[in-house]
């Protein structure tokens, strides 16, 4: 294996929760020149990751050389179970700078910034009417002091965070166990967040995690694009009504089965119709992301890999055309 074009790579990769495709493929050729080799990608993103990127798949988050890793899908014992593995905290000790996702700590479970977000008009600005019909109970204020040098002492203190000062709020509809909203008021405006936690979280069908995103029967419409258009930020993006096929697959992907899947699924997948992008729009103004895989996979990066029935997942797929 050619250790440099594997650095070289994982340098180019975007700070979000995926690939950029062409960095994906030219990884996939690093791979199929390796001679042999037994080492996975997983396993190189550790050992080479030398930029201050965030990384995800299969729920499986680097920040800069495993400071945070929110870890692979593991069984809990039952082959029909898989949980979502706690938060592994930063070791102070290892003295490596790192960029870090948003996070802050409350009765010790550790929240992050990931992958549903409150509808904006302009990509920016989140509507004050759609704010207050989330935003439920105040429990308190966030507050400075967790950075890559914190040690797991520092994780210990309710608000704890590495997003300075702001208000939590619980999110109307939604287990507080798993979901919380961050609003911060500054001079003229103000933002507004939501954070997740499902570590530890167990799941034996889709239903465990769906149901926590409140998403059966509350779809009001929906947006798809294919691979190419996600690489070219978005450019290929198509509206469509949510009907009897999108609500097939949903009771479908409410039965599926969750499997740990592995980060080469991603990389190894990257024809134009080989992989598919679902922005689903909430009737309570969120949007949650489905990243969907040809074969009948669905990937969310906050816990991983669903199996869905490959005829509901072939009718809902070609239907995205």
């Amino acid at each position: 294996m050619n250790k440099d074009d594997y650095s070289k790579a994982m340098n180019e990769l975007k700070s979000s929760e995926d690939f950029n495709i062409r960095t994906a493929r030219r990884m996939k050729d690093v791979r199929q020149r390796r001679d042999g080799s037994t080492m996975n990608l997983k396993k190189a993103a550790f050992v080479f990751a030398g930029a201050a990127v965030i990384i995800t798949a299969g729920a499986f988050a680097i920040i800069n050389s495993n400071l945070l890793q929110v870890g692979n899908n593991i069984s809990d014992g039952n082959k029909n179970s898989i949980t979502v593995p706690q938060v592994t905290l930063p070791n102070a000790s290892t003295g490596i700078k790192a960029k870090m996702m948003p996070l802050f700590v409350y009765q010790g479970r550790v929240y992050l910034r990931y992958n549903t977000a409150i509808v904006t008009t302009d990509g920016y600005t989140v509507s004050e009417d759609d704010m207050r019909s989330l935003r439920g109970d105040y429990l308190g204020m966030t507050k400075s002091g967790i950075n890559e040098f914190s040690g797991k002492e520092d994780y210990t203190e309710d608000f704890a965070s590495n997003i300075g000062e702001s208000e939590v709020y619980t999110v109307k509809g939604y287990d507080s166990k798993y979901r919380l909203m961050v609003y911060t008021k500054y001079e003229g405006g103000f933002g507004c967040e939501i954070y997740d936690s499902f570590g530890g979280l167990s799941l034996s069908s889709g239903a465990d995690f769906f149901d926590l995103l409140n998403l059966r029967g509350n779809v009001a419409s929906y947006e798809w694009e294919d691979l190419d258009s996600w690489n070219n930020g978005g450019s290929g993006k198509a509206q469509v009504a949510v009907d009897d096929t999108f609500n097939d697959f949903l009771d479908q992907l409410y039965d599926s089965a969750p499997v740990e899947g592995s980060l080469d699924w991603l990389i190894e997948n990257t024809e134009s119709d080989s992989q598919k992008f679902l922005y689903l729009q909430t009737k309570d103004h969120l949007v949650t992301t489905l990243r969907l895989l040809k074969d009948g996979f669905v990937y969310v990066p906050e816990v991983g890999f669903f199996q869905v029935d490959k005829e509901s997942f072939d009718a809902f797929y070609t239907n995205l055309q």
